[in-house]
Protein backbone atom coordinates (compact mmCIF):
# COMPACT_ATOMS: atom_id res chain seq x y z
CA UNK A 1 0.00 0.00 0.00
CA UNK A 2 1.30 3.45 -0.89
CA UNK A 3 1.55 6.49 1.28
CA UNK A 4 0.46 10.00 0.45
CA UNK A 5 2.33 13.23 0.88
CA UNK A 6 0.00 16.15 1.55
CA UNK A 7 1.24 19.46 0.17
CA UNK A 8 -0.48 22.54 1.62
CA UNK A 9 -0.50 26.31 1.11
CA UNK A 10 -2.75 28.84 2.82
CA UNK A 11 -4.34 32.10 1.69
CA UNK A 12 -6.37 34.66 3.63
CA UNK A 13 -9.36 34.47 1.33
CA UNK A 14 -12.64 32.66 0.78
CA UNK A 15 -12.66 33.22 -2.97
CA UNK A 16 -14.66 30.60 -4.85
CA UNK A 17 -13.00 31.73 -8.08
CA UNK A 18 -9.56 31.03 -6.61
CA UNK A 19 -10.79 27.60 -5.50
CA UNK A 20 -12.12 26.80 -8.97
CA UNK A 21 -8.93 28.06 -10.62
CA UNK A 22 -6.81 25.92 -8.26
CA UNK A 23 -8.84 22.81 -9.04
CA UNK A 24 -8.81 23.42 -12.79
CA UNK A 25 -5.05 23.94 -12.74
CA UNK A 26 -3.93 21.12 -10.44
CA UNK A 27 -6.79 18.61 -10.78
CA UNK A 28 -8.68 19.26 -14.03
CA UNK A 29 -10.11 15.72 -14.12
CA UNK A 30 -11.75 15.18 -10.76
CA UNK A 31 -14.67 13.69 -8.90
CA UNK A 32 -15.99 14.91 -5.56
CA UNK A 33 -15.29 12.51 -2.71
CA UNK A 34 -18.59 13.21 -0.90
CA UNK A 35 -22.25 13.02 -1.85
CA UNK A 36 -23.45 15.70 0.55
CA UNK A 37 -22.02 18.55 2.59
CA UNK A 38 -23.28 19.74 5.96
CA UNK A 39 -22.96 22.88 8.07
CA UNK A 40 -21.75 22.27 10.72
CA UNK A 41 -19.61 19.58 9.15
CA UNK A 42 -20.56 16.01 10.20
CA UNK A 43 -23.52 17.32 12.21
CA UNK A 44 -26.50 15.15 13.13
CA UNK A 45 -28.58 18.35 13.08
CA UNK A 46 -27.17 20.50 10.27
CA UNK A 47 -28.31 24.06 9.75
CA UNK A 48 -27.44 23.86 6.04
CA UNK A 49 -27.17 20.97 3.57
CA UNK A 50 -25.64 21.03 0.09
CA UNK A 51 -25.73 18.45 -2.70
CA UNK A 52 -22.37 19.37 -4.21
CA UNK A 53 -19.09 21.12 -3.48
CA UNK A 54 -19.93 24.03 -5.78
CA UNK A 55 -22.95 25.00 -3.66
CA UNK A 56 -20.95 24.58 -0.45
CA UNK A 57 -18.06 26.72 -1.72
CA UNK A 58 -20.48 29.50 -2.73
CA UNK A 59 -21.94 29.45 0.79
CA UNK A 60 -18.52 29.39 2.49
CA UNK A 61 -17.29 32.31 0.38
CA UNK A 62 -19.98 34.49 1.97
CA UNK A 63 -19.88 32.91 5.44
CA UNK A 64 -16.30 33.10 6.67
CA UNK A 65 -16.94 31.85 10.19
CA UNK A 66 -17.75 28.27 9.15
CA UNK A 67 -14.93 25.72 8.86
CA UNK A 68 -15.30 22.87 6.40
CA UNK A 69 -13.34 20.43 4.23
CA UNK A 70 -13.82 19.41 0.62
CA UNK A 71 -11.99 16.57 -1.13
CA UNK A 72 -11.72 15.49 -4.76
CA UNK A 73 -10.21 12.37 -6.35
CA UNK A 74 -8.27 12.68 -9.57
CA UNK A 75 -9.84 10.61 -12.35
CA UNK A 76 -6.67 10.86 -14.48
CA UNK A 77 -4.52 8.05 -13.10
CA UNK A 78 -1.45 9.32 -14.99
CA UNK A 79 -1.50 12.64 -13.13
CA UNK A 80 0.87 12.86 -10.14
CA UNK A 81 -1.77 14.76 -8.14
CA UNK A 82 -3.97 12.02 -6.71
CA UNK A 83 -6.30 14.15 -4.56
CA UNK A 84 -7.20 17.81 -4.23
CA UNK A 85 -8.40 19.35 -0.99
CA UNK A 86 -9.67 22.68 0.23
CA UNK A 87 -9.93 23.36 3.95
CA UNK A 88 -11.95 26.36 5.06
CA UNK A 89 -10.48 27.46 8.38
CA UNK A 90 -12.31 28.75 11.42
CA UNK A 91 -10.76 32.19 10.88
CA UNK A 92 -11.76 32.84 7.25
CA UNK A 93 -8.75 31.46 5.37
CA UNK A 94 -8.44 28.64 2.86
CA UNK A 95 -5.86 25.88 2.81
CA UNK A 96 -5.28 24.36 -0.61
CA UNK A 97 -3.92 20.83 -0.68
CA UNK A 98 -2.63 18.25 -3.12
CA UNK A 99 -1.91 14.62 -2.24
CA UNK A 100 0.74 12.73 -4.14
CA UNK A 101 2.11 9.21 -3.78
CA UNK A 102 5.32 9.14 -1.79
CA UNK A 103 8.03 6.67 -0.92
CA UNK A 104 8.10 6.06 2.83
CA UNK A 105 10.80 3.37 2.63
CA UNK A 106 13.34 5.59 4.31
CA UNK A 107 15.31 6.80 1.28
CA UNK A 108 14.07 10.37 1.95
CA UNK A 109 13.68 11.25 -1.72
CA UNK A 110 11.09 14.01 -1.52
CA UNK A 111 11.69 15.61 -4.92
CA UNK A 112 8.14 14.78 -6.08
CA UNK A 113 6.58 16.56 -3.10
CA UNK A 114 9.10 19.41 -3.06
CA UNK A 115 8.42 20.24 -6.71
CA UNK A 116 4.67 20.32 -6.07
CA UNK A 117 5.11 22.65 -3.07
CA UNK A 118 7.30 24.98 -5.13
CA UNK A 119 4.69 25.00 -7.92
CA UNK A 120 1.84 25.67 -5.47
CA UNK A 121 3.72 28.50 -3.74
CA UNK A 122 4.42 30.08 -7.11
CA UNK A 123 0.82 29.60 -8.29
CA UNK A 124 -0.59 31.24 -5.13
CA UNK A 125 2.22 33.82 -4.84
CA UNK A 126 2.99 32.83 -1.25
CA UNK A 127 5.80 31.37 0.83
CA UNK A 128 3.43 29.91 3.40
CA UNK A 129 3.20 26.19 2.80
CA UNK A 130 4.43 22.84 4.00
CA UNK A 131 4.41 19.12 3.34
CA UNK A 132 2.93 16.60 5.75
CA UNK A 133 2.31 12.89 5.43
CA UNK A 134 -1.27 11.61 5.64
CA UNK A 135 -2.30 14.32 8.11
CA UNK A 136 -4.80 17.15 7.78
CA UNK A 137 -3.42 20.69 8.01
CA UNK A 138 -3.69 23.11 10.91
CA UNK A 139 -7.18 24.45 11.60
CA UNK A 140 -6.41 28.17 11.56
CA UNK A 141 -4.22 30.64 9.73
CA UNK A 142 -2.19 31.34 12.87
CA UNK A 143 -1.52 27.65 13.61
CA UNK A 144 -0.63 27.01 9.96
CA UNK A 145 1.96 29.82 10.01
CA UNK A 146 3.36 28.50 13.30
CA UNK A 147 3.94 25.09 11.72
CA UNK A 148 5.65 26.66 8.70
CA UNK A 149 7.90 28.73 10.97
CA UNK A 150 8.90 25.64 13.01
CA UNK A 151 9.69 23.67 9.86
CA UNK A 152 11.88 26.45 8.47
CA UNK A 153 14.13 26.53 11.57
Amino acid sequence: MGYLADIYVIKKTRSKKLADDFLNHFLPNRKESADEYLIPEYSDNPTHEFDNADELMSFLEKNENYPNRVYWRNTDEENLNKHGMIFYTEDGAMIFGISRNTDMSGNLNTENEDLCLIEMKKYFDTNIGYIHYENPPAESYKKFVEIVNKLEK
